[in-house]
């Protein structure tokens, strides 16, 4: 049927989350600025501020390829009559602007005025970039450049290996195009600039088949550039002329695959006086390659010319060498210098980092960026020798290309864009990723490791870099043997006569002093605030010939005392104020296994033990070999021991962390079981509950969560070295405790996670959740509550005696030691090694999203889950804020559906089906609990089929009262849910599932060969067996009415309603239904790869008429879209439920809204109320956010219609549709 259009439109785009496509700093009034293309807005960051400043919409419906910023116009004229760039060149696609820079500085200014007002800067801005004139180049973009000796002129890279000359009018506002220049047309896939002159620009051209092309192209500045059949269009007499001013220079092969970057290098002056031009280049092969593009004044020539005529033109179709190899020209200058392979996929970009001078070494900084989601670093050692001059070429062995450091700073694939800017420590680099993510590093140039004689610790100063001191025990020794010639020194001679000095065990006594011991039972103070200082203790021979050997060293840093354990059960403290010696307290009967301080772990809850102060005493649990007793000792502030108490535990429960939580003791074992201790009458602690936790491995740490009220829940945290943590609450129900599990996930990194820890980060008691671990060879700390990676340290891995502290009122800063090969290595940090300033998501497509009320869950083809909590606007922009990401999926994800807030329910590849529970926490360090409650067990023989969609009914005891046996008392708290689910061998299957029962199979039904793609429940007829409508990839709506299977077999489809309506797949479905006394009537909208949009009345009678359905119409909107229509929701019924708003959205990249009128007669009607440009590529769903109403016990009683939309797919867009 026909569409009508209307008057007026509905739809406007509150927030995106896309690729970060382009991106470049800009530097106004001495402040640092950086432009990040998202879609066809720029946003405008503060980078000292890390605050969004404002946003420019530069194109209505065409996403931003690139943007160019010249440099600062410092040596010439410029029409801005300042330092800063005046114009801002921006492309994609055909499109391109050229923007006064003032807009940005408008904005930017307004945002300053406007304080923390959560506003930006206002439309105008917006609106003026929008009004600038957009030029429209014959081809596709690849780069573009301002000159930087006029401002006012512009080149272009195009898709074939042109270059368009460009000028802005007098009036700033208007691009003109002109000139096209081409010496030869391959199809390019990468391109990149450099102007050598005002008149000049050097060209490199990475072609699809794997060639390098680097050509100079001379510019005439009194070209007409209004000439547009120089712009237009290119016949055969017009390519003769485009070769006039282009000389090819160089024709590279030797990439085995297509050029997917490259990048030209100023020109470096290397230490024996040469200067030198060099290319970079990646590939589909995954190497990096090296070139040098040296122009010399005395060139290498073959006879006949032979060179000129090979490299005339570069391949235009198919691989192989058509051109002899670039490393055996003549000896010439057109040869690899260097090659790597680092990345494990693609390399999309590489640049050479050169300030143009280098240093001694002639090292080169090199950076690639790839498909794997990482930057990568590269050092390049060249090989130049003093026989090298200027004009001529060095023709020894290769140069080296070597590998220096991996940064995954990125979710799931692509690094999209990137940008650098010269600081004076060093170089700061911007990367955009296809997760939406902005991250900014500082790397410094002349990074390098300290050692034992370096006398300063930078951590402060280098912001953004780790600082490392190497330490080997010989030299600590010998350091402080000198330190204290010529005094009189108290130091023992004494001395191990059992092989050679080692490190043994060490500890953070505060975040500025590490404490040492050796095997001879030497000890060792570090301190490192501002001057690194070490000096040895004086102990005596005999507390010396104690320690030797073996010690347990650990340390309570709120007191900033240190506690090491002997072999013969005696223990001592160190602090500073009690002198340079150690000092015993206490003596045990066995060997010392672990010494765990409890007191620090008070500090965290301060409504524990109110009475006592907790400053006032030191507590320790202290473990010894083969004993199932623990001594639980208390030290007054003078460290003297004034109780102790012993802890029962049982012979198999060898205890490896402990916590107070709320004035119980809470003991965690090396199996992974838990055990919780009340005071028991006779003054000790008494185990009232233990329960064993499946994980095979040790916990680590507990770590107890603070409660917001006097009456709120006990919750306490766990890790454990499965790479999970978890939440428990502690129930006590008149004397009857019981530990329940809140939620249970695994962090982006592991498998081993050592510990946790809250941060204070304000005054108003709100904490951050800390967590550390190793993820392969990196000590990864990891802020669970904001959802990113405050450190990453290569340290060689996990499996290594390793202690981390917390620099005070710094949630970025820390120390960490740990050993290695012998040594000890010492890392600071004052800020994390990469800033995001602006949060992500999924780094791959987003393949179905659902909504309940506050949060929202997606799913995506990286396996993952995340939830979302749907923010306020945030300085102008409505925000979808991380919350939780779950990762328990082997395949991507098929379908997320929530039911109550309390469930949310995933499907996946190979027949995975997940149930989660989730529970709203009473707490600021993680307000959502979620836990995977079971998995679907009923997998076919082959397991390995998807189940492509399916649909959730929870039961109450109104709507199952007659039977109440499936149906338990508690519905509300442990509820039973009807699961159908279509496979993709067109079965549908249905199940019963509560979390007592687990999933009980309720039937079977096969349609045809069609692969099923959508499922909706109907209706339930005894109780609990549905009525489903199912969408098939044949363009048919098929309706089961009876689903029941005694037997577990597949029945046939005989009793099935079949109707036609795509001619192919049906992508997606919504449905909505209408009651009365007479009857059921459901509206089921459809969208096709057909890029229709099907609209079916269907009736059904009243619950005691025999069960029939019928379909009462049915029509379909031919070309609703350019493309398959992936995504569609029924907003809500309007008119008396006689209309309805529907919002589509497709792959053509529109997002539209229908009005459809008077749905339930044979007259229907649609009208297109809207279609706008959408920034979501390969749209994969689409989910209406509605809001229900509550009731007292705060159950939802039923969705509202819906006032937003979001559209998900290459990230993800909410819609207001109010």
């Amino acid at each position: 049927m026909s569409q009508e259009a209307a008057l007026h439109g509905l739809l406007r785009r509150e927030y995106v989350l896309s690729p970060i496509t382009a991106l470049a700093f800009l530097t106004l009034g001495g402040k640092q600025y950086l432009l990040a293309a998202e879609d066809t807005d720029i946003k405008i960051y503060d980078v000292v501020a890390s605050r969004l400043c404002g946003i420019l919409q530069v194109f209505y419906a065409q996403p931003i390829h690139g943007i160019s910023v010249p440099p600062a116009a410092e040596d010439r004229s410029s029409s801005s009559g300042s330092g800063r760039p005046s114009r801002i060149l921006v492309w994609g696609g055909h499109a391109v602007k050229v923007l006064p820079t003032r807009i940005v500085e408008e904005l930017v200014c307004a945002s300053s005025a406007n304080g923390d007002d959560n506003t930006l800067g206002k439309a105008s801005s917006a609106s003026t970039a929008l009004s600038v004139p957009e030029a429209m180049a014959p081809d596709w973009i690849f780069d573009g450049r301002i000159s930087p000796f006029d401002d006012s002129r512009v080149v272009l890279l195009t898709a074939h290996n042109e270059v368009i000359q460009g000028r802005v009018s007098a009036e700033q506002n208007t691009l003109l195009l002109g000139r096209v220049r081409s010496p030869s047309r391959p199809i390019l896939y990468s391109g990149n600039f450099f102007w050598v002159n005002e008149n000049c620009v050097l060209v490199a051209a990475g072609t699809v088949f794997g060639e390098i092309v680097v050509w100079k192209c001379h510019l005439d500045s009194n070209a007409d550039t209004n000439d547009s059949d120089r712009i237009m269009g290119i016949n055969g007499t017009q390519e003769s002329k485009e070769s006039v001013g282009c000389e090819v220079l160089f024709v590279f092969s030797g990439h085995e695959g297509s050029i997917f970057g490259v990048h030209i290098s100023p020109e470096i002056f290397t230490s024996s006086g040469d200067t030198i031009r060099l290319l970079a280049s990646c590939s589909d092969d995954r190497t990096i390659r090296i070139w040098d593009i040296t122009e010399r004044s005395k060139e290498p020539t073959n006879d006949g010319n032979e060179y000129g005529a090979q490299i005339s033109d570069a391949r235009q179709t198919g691989f192989g060498d058509s051109i002899v190899g670039s490393m055996g020209l003549v000896n010439s200058q057109s040869r690899c210098v260097a090659m790597a392979m680092g990345h494990i996929s693609r390399i999309w970009q590489v640049e050479i980092r050169s300030s143009g001078l280098l240093s001694r070494g002639d090292v080169v900084e090199v950076y690639s960026f790839g498909e794997d989601a990482t930057m990568q670093k590269w050092h390049l050692k060249l090989d130049v020798g003093s026989e090298a001059t200027s004009s001529t070429p060095k023709t020894g062995s290769p140069s080296n290309l070597i590998h220096h450091e991996t940064f995954s700073n990125h979710n799931g694939k692509q690094i999209w864009s990137r940008d650098m800017l010269a600081t004076e420590n060093g170089v700061l680099i911007a990367t955009g990723g296809g997760d939406g993510k902005i991250a900014l590093m500082e790397h410094s140039s002349n990074y390098s490791s300290k050692t034992l004689n370096d006398s300063t610790d930078d951590a402060g100063n280098y912001q953004r870099s780790i600082q490392e001191v190497d330490i080997s025990p010989m030299s600590l020794i010998e350091k402080c043997q000198q330190q204290n010639i010529g005094t009189d020194s108290s130091l023992s001679s004494f001395k191990h006569g059992n092989g050679k000095e080692t490190f043994q065990s060490f500890a953070f006594i505060t975040d500025d002093k590490l404490l040492i011991t050796t095997r001879s039972g030497r000890l060792f103070l570090g301190s490192f605030d501002g001057i690194t200082e070490w000096k040895e203790l004086a102990i005596t021979d005999a507390i010396r010939k104690t320690i030797q050997s073996y010690t347990i060293l650990r340390s309570s840093r709120r007191a900033a005392t240190a506690f090491i354990g002997a072999p013969n059960g005696e223990l001592f403290y160190y602090n500073e104020a009690s002198g340079d010696s150690l000092r015993s307290f206490h003596k045990a009967e066995r060997k010392i296994t672990e010494i765990i301080c409890l007191s620090d772990t008070l500090a965290m809850s301060p409504q524990t033990r109110p009475n006592e102060g907790i400053d006032s005493y030191i507590e320790l649990l202290v473990t010894v070999f083969g004993s199932s007793k623990a001594e639980l000792l208390r030290l007054d502030q003078d460290r003297t021991l004034i109780q102790r108490t012993v802890i029962v535990v049982t012979d198999e429960f060898i205890v490896t962390s402990a916590a107070w939580c709320h004035n119980y003791l809470i003991l965690g074992s090396r199996n992974g079981s838990i055990s919780v201790f009340d005071l028991a009458t006779n003054g000790g602690q008494a185990p009232i509950l233990t329960i064993e936790v499946n994980i095979g491995d040790k916990v680590t740490s507990i770590l107890p969560l603070p409660q917001q009220s006097e009456n709120s829940p006990l919750y306490f945290l766990t890790t454990a070295r499965d790479g999970k943590y978890r939440i428990y609450e502690l129930l006590n129900k008149t004397g009857t405790f019981q530990l329940r599990l809140l939620h249970e996930t695994k962090p982006p990194f592991g498998p081993l996670i050592e510990g946790s820890w809250l941060f204070d980060k304000s005054d108003d008691g709100n904490h951050d959740l800390m967590l550390c671990g190793f993820r392969g060879k990196y000590f990864v700390v990891w802020n669970a509550t904001q959802q990113r990676e405050v450190a990453t340290i290569d340290c060689g891995g996990g499996h290594r005696i390793f202690d981390q502290v917390q620099i005070r009122g710094n949630p970025e800063g820390l120390r960490f030691a740990c050993t290695k090969a012998s040594q000890m290595k010492i890392f600071s940090q004052a800020r994390a090694p990469h800033l995001p300033l602006k949060m992500g998501g999924h780094g791959r497509e987003i393949k179905t999203v659902s909504a309940s009320g506050k949060y929202v869950a997606t799913g995506a083809e990286d396996t993952m889950i995340r939830i979302w909590e749907l923010c306020d606007s945030i300085r102008g922009e409505q925000q979808l804020c991380c919350v939780l990401a779950l990762e328990k999926h082997n395949t991507g994800i098929q379908k997320l559906k929530w039911s109550n807030d309390q469930y949310l329910f995933s499907s996946g590849g190979n027949e995975e089906f997940f149930v989660w529970r989730v529970t709203a926490l009473e707490s600021d360090v993680c307000p959502l609990g979620v836990m995977c409650e079971a998995v679907f067990p009923d997998r076919s023989e082959v397991g390995d089929l998807r189940i492509t969609d399916f649909d959730v009914q929870c039961f109450t005891k109104d709507e199952a009262h007659d039977n109440d046996d499936i149906v338990s008392e508690e519905s509300r708290t442990n509820p039973t849910f009807c699961i159908s689910m279509t496979l993709s061998n067109s079965t549908v299957q249905t199940y019963l599932y509560s979390a007592r029962q687990g999933f009980q199979l309720l039937g079977r039904r096969t349609y045809t060969g069609a692969c099923l793609t959508q499922l909706r429940h109907l209706n339930f007829t005894d109780g609990y067996y549905p009525q489903v409508l199912t969408a098939a990839t044949d363009g048919h709506l098929a309706v089961f009415t009876d689903i029941q299977s005694p037997a577990d077999r597949a029945q046939d489809s005989k009793d099935t309603l079949v109707t036609k309506l795509h001619q192919s797949t049906i992508k997606s479905l919504d449905m909505r239904s209408t009651t009365t006394d007479t009857r059921t009537s459901y509206l089921v909208v459809t969208g096709g790869d057909d890029d229709a949009i099907g609209i079916v009345h269907l009736h059904r009678p009243a619950k005691k008429a025999s069960i029939q359905y019928e379909i009462r119409n049915k029509s379909i909107v031919r070309s609703a879209h350019a493309a398959a229509v992936t995504g569609l929701g029924i907003v809500r019924l309007e008119n008396g439920e006689r209309d309805a708003i529907v919002v589509t959205a497709s792959n053509d990249q529109r997002v539209k809204t229908w009005r459809l009128v008077d749905w339930q007669s044979t007259s229907l009607r649609v009208h297109l109320l809207d279609d706008q440009y959408s920034g979501v590529a390969d749209a994969g769903d689409l989910e209406v956010v509605r809001e229900g109403r509550i009731d007292g016990d705060q159950n939802i009683l039923d969705r509202e219609d819906g006032g937003k939309v979001l559209v998900a797919g290459v990230g993800i867009e909410a819609w207001d549709v109010s």
